[in-house]
């Protein structure tokens, strides 16, 4: 296990790199036109990989990544962290996730942008961020790093980052693929789950986790 003042510099970097992500993003938006082709190209590309097999399957994964499937799963994971008697991972679990939330809302009202217009899936409210993508980021990047030290042996470790990289990527093609998203929005929603979550474990880090006595008396 890494020393805690390892962890703080490694999600400082994770911190910094997707609030810069975003940053450009951002003012990409603002411009109106430096990022758009980016949009266009992928989603030329996206179009022409449709199949009636594929789409049904990523319907379904769309629909296991819905933002309020994953609450869920939050507060399930919570729950077993609380019987485990592990009460300071299971608050920091949700306070992560309840941050991602909140940070979305406030991006989706601030730009209000509309979603691009799709012939084999209806989505409604406002694009940017991706709110599947977000939220997504967030609940599996909470799960590795919550019971990586808890598996056993390195294969089980590595199983478990893999599964939850893998979980993202299929849950972000989803809303490529069905037209529910433009690229910059779902690119926009990892960054952003991975911003929220970092800079939460940060906070803990920093103002909880050197209070051992603290943690003692949440996990009584």
């Amino acid at each position: 296990m890494l020393p805690l003042w390892a962890k703080n510099i490694l999600f400082l970097l994770v911190y910094m790199i997707s609030g810069l992500v975003l940053v450009v993003i951002i003012e990409g938006l603002v411009s109106g036109t430096d990022l758009i082709p980016l949009n266009t190209a992928v989603e030329k590309v996206i179009v022409g990989m449709r199949t009636p097999i594929l789409t049904t399957l990523l319907v379904k994964v769309t629909q296991l990544g819905n933002p309020f499937v994953l609450s869920s799963a939050t507060l399930f994971a919570a729950t077993i962290l609380l019987v485990k008697r592990r009460a300071y991972e299971a608050i920091l679990f949700v306070v992560a996730m309840m941050v991602a939330t909140t940070s979305l809302v406030v991006f989706k009202n601030t730009f209000q942008i509309t979603r691009p217009i799709s012939d084999i899936y209806t989505a409604s409210g406002w694009s940017f961020p991706s709110g599947h993508t977000t939220i997504a980021t967030a609940f599996f990047f909470m799960l590795s790093y919550t019971f990586f030290a808890k598996m056993r042996t390195l294969a089980r470790k590595i199983g478990l980052v893999l599964a939850s990289i893998g979980a993202t990527i299929l849950v972000c093609f989803s809303r490529l693929y069905l037209g529910a998203h433009w690229t910059l929005d779902v690119l926009a929603g990892v960054a952003l789950g991975l911003l929220a979550v970092s800079f939460t474990i940060l906070i803990f880090n920093i103002f909880v986790e050197r209070r051992r006595s603290l943690i003692e008396r949440i996990n009584s």
